[in-house]
């Protein structure tokens, strides 16, 4: 169980999370931290016990606050295809602030693919959510919403691997997967 921040302590998990994402975490040590951010290394370790445990409540974190922003469909009155088209806005918008080195960090630290892992799984369940509420009213026209979803866990897990860093920003990466989603299922006439 995790308790409460110090402001402190707040304060350098702000500042990490800041740092992790426009730098990447591979080189993270408490010994550096301790001396970048000029405490103690009780005040790093209160964050975790490990590194690995520090660079997981970092990261899981993030997501969470990337799932809060991403929770849409549930708003009235929004069609599945505007939800869609909000989620994956968001997940743009939401993965912005993320470097390559972060991005190379989350698929080379097995902590980082652990929680990247959990949170694509969920996300994916949102979208399919979305995709079969959206063949129920009609919107969509897809014969397997498990294989689209398949197909988007992939995908999304391929981004976080980096498989398109030569091609497309992550972020960027999202924005076409939710239009390439959105273009091949609509109804609307091309």
């Amino acid at each position: 169980m995790t308790h409460p921040l110090t402001p402190r302590q707040r304060e350098l998990f702000n500042a990490l999370l800041t740092d992790f994402l426009a730098e990447g975490f591979e080189s993270f040590t408490i010994d550096a931290a301790a001396k970048r951010y000029r405490c103690s290394k009780s005040t790093i370790y209160a964050l975790g016990r490990t590194r690995d445990a520090i660079i997981r409540r970092v990261l899981v974190s993030y997501f969470r606050e990337i799932a809060r922003r991403t929770a849409i469909q549930d708003r009235p009155g929004l069609t599945a295809a505007a939800a869609l088209e909000t989620y994956f806005s968001a997940m743009t918008s939401a993965l912005a602030p993320a470097s390559p080195a972060f991005m190379r960090d989350l698929a080379a630290e097995p902590v980082a693919q652990e929680v990247y892992s959990v949170n694509t799984a969920a996300a994916t369940e949102n979208v399919r959510a979305l995709l079969e509420r959206g063949v129920a009213s009609g919107e969509f026209s897809a014969g397997s919403t498990a294989f689209l979803s398949r197909l988007i866990y992939h995908t999304m897990r391929d981004i976080q691997r980096g498989e398109y860093a030569g091609t497309i920003a992550p972020a960027d990466a999202y924005r076409e997967l939710g239009q390439l989603l959105l273009r091949g299922i609509s109804r609307i006439p091309m």
